[in-house]
C-alpha cells in the first residue's frame, strides 16, 4: 500500500501526519505552502490532486481523500488502532475527534479570519471575544480530563489526542492551559510519531511549556 500526504507545517494536517506515523504507514510527505508557486496549495499541479487547494489531502495508491477527521477515521479503522472498533468506547473516541474538528478548530478559525479581515479599530475587541470562547473550550477539556484522564478517552490515547495536541500549538501564548491539558500535550508531543512529524515540518512545540 502506497500513501502520500500533503500537509502544511503546523496546521491541522500535522495531526494526520503524526497519526500516520503512529500507525506505521510511512507516507511520502509533501510540505505545501500558500500560493501557486512550487509546492503551492493553488498550483495547477496540486489542484489536479485536490481541487479545493487545501490540506490535508492523503492519497492511497494514487486515490485522493480530503478532510482530516475522515482521513484519520479511515486509517485508524483500517489499521485497528487509535479508534476502538465498536460500542461506547468507539463513540467516545469519535466524539472527541469531532469536537476537535468541528468545534475547537472552527473557533480558532474565527481568530485567523479576524486578523485578516476585520478593520484594526474593531479587531482587538473581536479577537478578545473569540479568544474568550476558545478559553472556555479549553476549560471544558480540562474539566473532562479530570474525570478520566490522562487522555481524552481515559488511560490510552485515541486519535483525538493527536488533533487536540496539534491545535493547542496555535498561538498558545493567548490561552491558559490547565495542568491536565498540559500533561496530555506533553505525553502526545513526546511520542516518537509526533516528534517525527514536528521534525519533518520544522515546527517547535510550545503548548506544553
Amino acid at each position: 500500500m502506497s500513501y502520500e500526504l500533503y500537509t502544511k507545517a503546523g496546521s491541522c494536517s500535522m495531526a494526520v501526519h503524526a497519526v500516520m506515523n503512529e500507525l506505521g504507514l510511512n507516507p511520502k510527505i509533501n510540505i505545501m505552502e500558500a500560493g501557486d508557486g512550487p509546492n503551492g496549495l493553488k498550483s495547477s499541479e496540486y489542484l489536479k490532486v485536490n481541487a479545493r487547494g487545501n490540506v490535508p489531502c492523503m492519497t492511497e495508491n494514487g486515490k485522493p481523500m480530503i478532510e482530516g477527521a475522515a482521513i484519520i477515521t479511515y486509517l485508524c479503522d483500517k489499521e485497528g488502532k487509535l479508534i476502538p472498533k465498536s460500542g461506547w468506547e468507539r463513540a467516545q473516541a469519535l466524539q472527541w475527534l469531532m469536537f476537535c474538528n468541528a468545534t475547537l478548530h472552527p473557533a480558532y478559525g474565527r481568530t485567523f479570519w479576524t486578523n485578516v479581515n476585520v478593520p484594526e479599530a474593531a479587531r482587538e475587541e473581536t479577537l478578545k471575544n473569540a479568544r474568550a470562547q476558545i478559553q472556555g473550550l479549553w476549560d471544558f477539556v480540562e474539566a473532562e480530563l479530570g474525570k478520566n484522564g490522562p487522555y481524552l478517552c481515559g488511560k490510552e490515547p485515541t486519535a483525538g489526542d493527536f488533533l487536540i495536541t496539534t491545535i493547542a500549538n496555535w498561538n498558545p501564548q493567548n490561552y491558559k492551559f490547565g495542568p491536565k491539558c498540559k500533561a496530555l500535550f506533553q505525553n502526545i508531543s513526546a511520542r516518537p510519531s509526533y516528534q517525527k512529524a514536528l521534525a519533518a515540518e520544522k515546527v517547535e512545540y510550545k503548548a506544553a511549556a
